[in-house]
C-alpha cells in the first residue's frame, strides 16, 4: 500500500521539518535523510535569498510514495518543479518507456493554488527539484519585454500551466544541484546561480511559443488536459482521435487544442509524434529497426525510417548501430528538445 503525505504550501511552511516530524526522520546538515522503511536518500530545502526557495528531492523509495499538495488560497507563490526519474533495478539496469513516468525529464511550471498528487514509484532514482519564488521576484528576475505573452500571463493570469521537457542542459544543472553539499564552497551562492540557470534554461523556450494570448486554466482544466496527455501516450501505436479525446476528457474540440498547445507548447498530434519518437529511441536499445516499427504501429518501415531521421538527424539503422559501438553500460538516449 502506498505511503501518502499531505501538505498545504503557505508562509513559514517548511516541508522538511514537516515529512521529519511525520515519519520520525533523521535531519543533518540541513537534510532530512529517509528513514529505512521508506528508502535511501534525502530531500533539503535551501533559502538562497527573499522570495525564492529550492526543496531537492534525490533518493530510491522502497514503497510508492504519494505526495499530495493541497489547494491554497494564494496565487503569488509560483513553482518550477523539474523532475527526472530513472527505472533503477537491483542489478542496475535501467527500463521503462520516457514517457512513461519511468524514465521521465520534464519541468512544470504553475501557480501554487492548484491541488497536485505527485505518485512516486518504487525503485526509481528520483532527482527532482522545486523552486518556489514569487511572482514580484520572477519578474524582477527575468525583465521580460513588456506586453509579451509571458509577461501577460505572470501579472495577470491568477492560475495558469505550462510544461516542458527537460533538455539534457537543464538535466545536467539539475545533476549539478544535487552533488552540493555541506562541503561545497559558497554553497548556498551557488544553489542560487544554479537556479537562476534552471529558470534561464526553461524560459529560453517558453519565450519562443507562439501563443500570442494565453488564458487562464482553473483546476478542472488542469486535471482535463493532463488526462488528455495521459491518453495520448497510453498506446503510441495509434494516433490520438481529436474527437474521440476531447469527448474522453469532457472538453470542447476547439478549448482542447488551445490549451493542450498553451500547456504543452505544440500541437496534440506534434507532441504525440514527438512521444513516438522518443520512445523509438528508447526501443532501439534492445529491438530491431523493424521491431521497433512495427510497435509503434508504423506498417511503412521506410516511413518510419524517414520520420526517425527527421526527429533525430540520424537514420534508426545507425542510430542502433553508434549505440552498440559506443556502449560500455546500459544507455538510455534522450534528444536535445
Amino acid at each position: 500500500m502506498a505511503v501518502e503525505f499531505e501538505f498545504t504550501a503557505g508562509k513559514n511552511f517548511h516541508f522538511t521539518s514537516a515529512f521529519a516530524s511525520r515519519f520520525d526522520a533523521v535531519v543533518k546538515e540541513e537534510r532530512v535523510y529517509l528513514p529505512d522503511t521508506l528508502g535511501d536518500g534525502f530531500i533539503q530545502e535551501v533559502y538562497p535569498k527573499a522570495g525564492i526557495s529550492l526543496c531537492i528531492h534525490n533518493y530510491v523509495l522502497k514503497e510508492e510514495f504519494v505526495l499530495k499538495r493541497l489547494t491554497s488560497s494564494s496565487d503569488d507563490i509560483l513553482t518550477f518543479k523539474f523532475d527526472c526519474r530513472t527505472d533503477f533495478k537491483s542489478n542496475g539496469s535501467e527500463n521503462g518507456s520516457f514517457f512513461s513516468g519511468k524514465n521521465t525529464c520534464e519541468v512544470e511550471f504553475s501557480t501554487g493554488n492548484f491541488f497536485t498528487e505527485l505518485i512516486i514509484p518504487k525503485e526509481i532514482k528520483i532527482s527532482f527539484l522545486v523552486i518556489s519564488i514569487s511572482r514580484q521576484t520572477l519578474l524582477d528576475l527575468l525583465h521580460l519585454e513588456e506586453g509579451c505573452p509571458i509577461e501577460k500571463l505572470l501579472k495577470h493570469n491568477k492560475s495558469f500551466v505550462l510544461h516542458e521537457e527537460m533538455n539534457l542542459q537543464m538535466q545536467s544543472t539539475l545533476k549539478e544541484i544535487t552533488k552540493i553539499d555541506e562541503t561545497t564552497r559558497l554553497a548556498t551562492l551557488l544553489y542560487q546561480i544554479k537556479a537562476h540557470e534552471l529558470i534561464y534554461q526553461l524560459f529560453a523556450k517558453l519565450i519562443s511559443r507562439s501563443e500570442s494570448k494565453m488564458i487562464p486554466v482553473d483546476q478542472a482544466d488542469a486535471d482535463q488536459i493532463y488526462l488528455a496527455k495521459m491518453l495520448i501516450l497510453k498506446d503510441l501505436s495509434v494516433p490520438p482521435e481529436l474527437g474521440k479525446l476531447a469527448e474522453n476528457i469532457g472538453m470542447s474540440l476547439t478549448k482542447m487544442k488551445q490549451l493542450y498547445r498553451q500547456v504543452f507548447g505544440d500541437s496534440i498530434y506534434n507532441y504525440y509524434q514527438t512521444a513516438r519518437m522518443n520512445e523509438a529511441a528508447r526501443l532501439l536499445q534492445y529491438l530491431s529497426v523493424s521491431e521497433t516499427g512495427y510497435r509503434l504501429g508504423f506498417s511503412n518501415l521506410s516511413h518510419f525510417a524517414r520520420l526517425f531521421e527527421k526527429f533525430h538527424k540520424v537514420k534508426p539503422k545507425r542510430f542502433k548501430d553508434d549505440l552498440k559501438n559506443e556502449r560500455t553500460g546500459k544507455v538510455v538516449y534522450q534528444s536535445v528538445s
